[in-house]
């Protein structure tokens, strides 16, 4: 649509316009200037909130001749996904982010303060980027003009692509613009940073910028929260953290966001870390643009199941990344010798001084999460095939870091600030009397594993102390005591994740239809399926006799794979968690075989043979009649790696009928079937079975194989986010009173 593009090339414009007269202004100090800078900034802050409100009504319109509006939704959705399509893709999530923008622009010029001119000039040069990449690749763009061989020109396509059936839950319409809404927030950082380095002022920024640092944390805080609780009720893996690339890029900069603001309070109290807090605000911003480049860019595409594939806008993404890197930093060099402030020696059991321990924890875990996450591109330079670290490896450190940030969390409060005083380490003996001795009960209770154990008594540490000073607070009426809360919030955490990682127990299993079938202490009766109305078909289960529940599991020809979504089953000290994994059809003949998981272009070794996935075939000719044909292009490989032979077994789809199309082994009679399949994730199950084709043998009634898994003590890890949450507002809401004050 022309008009779109319009608007988005005269915010770029509008932009420029407020940049270079907020840098006038700051140079020469000449009001007009001034008056110039704050209304283009204005006037492109209007034009963003057009778009985004164009954009809506296109979404809720079902203009499909808008690439954005048909590639990510369609008419069946309702209302409330629809509205959540508008973060679906790249397009919009900029657009997201420049909305947010606008609205932090607008707020620091509404506050009038000394810096608001170099502040607003780099905050105006951010968001002329982002509309500079909306430009390249802009929302309103018509179907036509994107792809000319598939779409007639004027020619306009009566239903989209729909909205990939993950991002259809409540969480997913709340969680995305939370988390963009603190992405976005980071620019105030870095811009307030650069504005203190260049007019040499390194104190008074901090108290603009505190209220904005405890406003990352917390916004990029709650959006890690909700999508770890949607990974958790929604992928069915069983897990709410998994160290994937995408989590890890929100992970990152909200760690770096705690360090700072618990630097900024060192400097507010005794005067230091001056340079360090400069350098964490821009790096914050930095570490988002890092993130976004490596999950939007395409490259970590074999490495996450959640990044973007690959994208024409990677070049955009890394000169936005070099262009403020090198702005940010190379300015941070020539000017941090010019920055005095306070060392930290007023001798070592003070608080700055346990604070700025605990700063330094959470900077080395951010340090091996970033040098993690980004291993897929650094192996690549020294080895054949790229790699990636595991969970394993961010779990051994984490560990270790938990223990230490518990003992620190739980000591700092109790030294004074400035003072050396050893001797009131006495006055907490006896909380520690009380953490050990719950460790003891721990201990007895069944928790027998030394690092868990050890965490579980730092954590009972931290909230037995931080949970006193709340209650002292509370009772004298005083709100300062958000801090303290956030403590004892991630010390339940801490017990939350132990208790509902390290001890949980799962069991695969099948259930007959119709029959009860112990497992893990519960009975469970698989009852059939269920046809839903809006094709996320459910298995319906019966817990202990009397408590039905049910998992999902369909086609989905968005994705091009069968969806899962978990039944969930909370009570007082479990969850019940059960991941359905195939539906036996119960009049089937079975076969036993061999299964085995293969990803797009890896080789995996199959008894003396190599097995080669390379790629997808897909009969196009069918998608529009509501059939599909999915062929798995496979070679069969000798010991010295030579192709023996090329097979392809695949499913054929007639609504939501499956046929299996199997492709016989090479030299033999047995048959190669797909098991599973995720298009979007590139990933293949196959099965080979042991037996000729003719050499089959009778099913069974109909049984659904699931994953059994109880999850316990679950509901403190999430009471420990809640605390967590609450602490951030208190603070926040408590922190920006004072300031008005």
């Amino acid at each position: 649509m022309i008009f779109g593009i319009t608007l988005t090339s005269l915010t770029f414009v509008l932009l420029l316009i407020s940049i270079a007269a907020n840098y006038l202004y700051y140079l020469r100090q000449e009001e007009p200037m001034l008056k110039i800078a704050r209304s283009g900034y204005f006037g492109a802050s209007a034009l963003i909130l057009l778009q985004v409100i164009i954009l809506m009504y296109g979404i809720l319109n079902h203009h499909f001749e808008w690439i954005y509006v048909f590639s990510y939704s369609s008419k069946d959705l309702s209302i409330f996904y629809l509205i959540s399509t508008f973060w679906a893709g790249q397009e919009g999530t900029f657009l997201l982010w420049l909305l947010f923008g606008a609205i932090y622009g607008i707020i620091i010029i509404r506050n009038r303060n000394e810096e608001e001119p170099l502040v607003m000039s780099f905050m105006g040069l951010i968001q002329a980027f982002i509309v500079l990449i909306l430009i390249k690749k802009n929302p309103f763009m018509y179907v036509w003009d994107v792809n000319p061989l598939g779409f007639q020109q004027g020619a306009i396509p009566f239903d989209g692509n729909g909205l990939n059936p993950l991002l259809q839950d409540p969480f997913m319409v709340i969680h995305p613009p939370i988390l963009f809404s603190g992405y976005s927030s980071t620019m105030i950082l870095f811009s307030f940073a650069m504005a203190a380095l260049i007019r040499n002022k390194h104190d008074d920024w901090i108290k603009t910028a505190y209220p904005y640092a405890l406003y990352v944390a917390l916004s990029l805080g709650t959006g890690i929260i909700l999508g770890g609780y949607w990974a958790y009720t929604t992928l069915g893996w069983g897990g709410y953290w998994g160290w994937d690339p995408v989590e890890n890029s929100s992970l990152i900069p909200w760690l770096v966001s705690l360090a700072l603001f618990h630097g900024i309070v060192i400097q507010r109290r005794q005067g230091g870390m001056k340079r360090l807090n400069l350098f964490l605000a821009i790096s914050t911003f930095i570490l988002v643009l890092y993130g976004s480049f490596l999950t939007r860019s395409g490259v970590l595409t074999d490495f996450s199941v959640h990044s973007f594939g690959e994208s024409e806008l990677e070049l955009y993404l890394i000169a936005f990344l070099f262009l403020f890197t090198g702005i940010g930093f190379i300015t941070y060099i020539f000017r941090v010798r010019g920055v005095k402030g306070a060392n930290l020696d007023t001798g070592f059991f003070t608080r700055e001084l346990f604070i700025a321990f605990g700063m330094m924890l959470i900077l080395l875990l951010a340090i091996f999460t970033f040098v993690g996450t980004s291993w897929p591109l650094l192996s690549a330079w020294f080895q054949d095939n790229a790699s990636s670290v595991g969970p394993d490896a961010y779990n051994r450190i984490g560990g270790p870091l938990a223990i230490a940030l518990g003992l620190l969390i739980a000591l700092a409060p109790v030294f004074s600030w400035k003072r050396d005083n050893l001797a009131k380490i006495k006055s907490v003996l006896i909380h520690f009397v009380l953490a050990l001795t719950t460790g003891v009960v721990i201990f007895f209770l069944g928790m027998r594993d030394i690092l868990p154990l050890i965490i579980s008594i730092a954590a009972v540490f931290v909230i037995i102390i931080n949970g006193q000073i709340v209650f002292q607070m509370a009772s004298k009426k005083s709100y300062a005591f958000g801090g303290y809360l956030a403590h004892v919030g991630i010390g339940l955490m801490f017990i939350g994740i132990i208790t509902s990682s390290v001890y949980d127990e799962s069991q695969k299993i099948t259930l007959p239809m119709h029959e009860h079938t112990s497992v893990l202490g519960y009975e469970l009766r698989y009852n059939g399926k269920e046809t839903a109305a809006n094709g996320k078909d459910k298995v319906l289960l019966t817990i202990n006799q009397d408590q039905e529940s049910f998992a999902r599991f369909y086609w989905s020809e968005y994705s091009r794979a069968y969806m899962i979504a978990p039944s969930v089953t909370n009570s007082l000290l479990e969850d019940l968690y059960i991941s359905p994994i195939q539906i036996i059809e119960g009049d089937a003949k079975q076969q036993s075989g061999d299964k085995f998981q293969i990803k797009k272009a890896s080789t995996v070794s199959f008894e003396e043979y190599g097995i080669r996935f390379n790629e997808y075939e897909m009969n196009m000719h069918e998608m529009g009649a509501g059939d599909m044909t999915i062929l798995a292009k496979i070679d069969v490989l000798d010991k010295n790696g030579q192709i023996i032979e090329s097979i392809k077994p695949g499913i054929r789809m007639k609504g939501k009928e499956k046929e299996d199309l199997p492709a016989t082994f090479p030299g033999t009679n047995r048959q190669v079937t797909i098991d599973g399949l995720s298009v979007e994730e590139q990933i293949l199950v196959l099965a080979v079975s042991n037996t000729d084709q003719n050499e089959t043998s009778a099913g069974k009634k109909e049984m659904l194989a699931v994953e059994v898994s109880k999850k316990p003590l679950i509901n403190i890890l999430w009471l420990g986010t809640g605390l967590l949450f609450i602490g951030f507002i208190t603070t926040l809401v408590n922190r920006t009173k004072l300031q008005r004050l």
